[in-house]
């Protein structure tokens, strides 16, 4: 099974449940593929491009909460949105889970407030949580945390 150019730049309406429900997000687990799918382009474009910080990756989910189709080709927001578009199309060839239209928001709206929990003198402090997680070095203990905070985000 491959997805295409065409399936990543369809409309986001054309790829999801007709429902304006709003959504509360209260475990990013519930929405772990679309969480995965946003950081891991975030962090692999962090990489390509080392100068990119927190505030560009907010202004990156802001564009999206606007309006999830319509970004320049080839930008942070350009790429997310296709890595979103790619896993609805992927679940819906497989038959698995599909979202609405207002959790793929929800789910850009608390990464919004997750780049403002990590602000950091350094400026990357939210791409240093992302990189973390991806490591499998996430704190788990308050003193974990607590350590964390002190050495990426203070």
């Amino acid at each position: 099974m491959e997805i295409t150019e065409a399936d990543v730049n369809r409309p986001l309406a054309e790829l999801v449940e007709n429902s304006r429900e709003k959504v509360v997000i209260e475990d990013m687990g519930d929405y772990y593929e679309i969480f995965y799918s946003i950081e891991y382009i975030v962090l692999n474009f962090w990489q390509k491009k080392p100068a990119l910080n927190d505030k560009t990756v907010l202004s990156a989910y802001h564009k999206l909460k606007k309006d999830f189709d319509g970004q320049k080709k080839g930008s942070l927001a350009d790429e997310i949105s296709k890595s979103v578009k790619a896993v609805l199309v992927f679940n819906k060839i497989e038959g698995e889970r599909s979202y609405t239209y207002e959790e793929i928001i929800s789910c850009v709206k608390y990464l919004i407030k997750l780049v403002n929990q990590h602000r950091s003198p350094s400026r990357i402090g939210y791409l240093q949580w992302i990189q973390t997680f991806f490591e499998g070095n996430m704190p788990i203990t308050e003193i974990d945390i607590c350590e964390y905070i002190d050495k990426y985000e203070s």
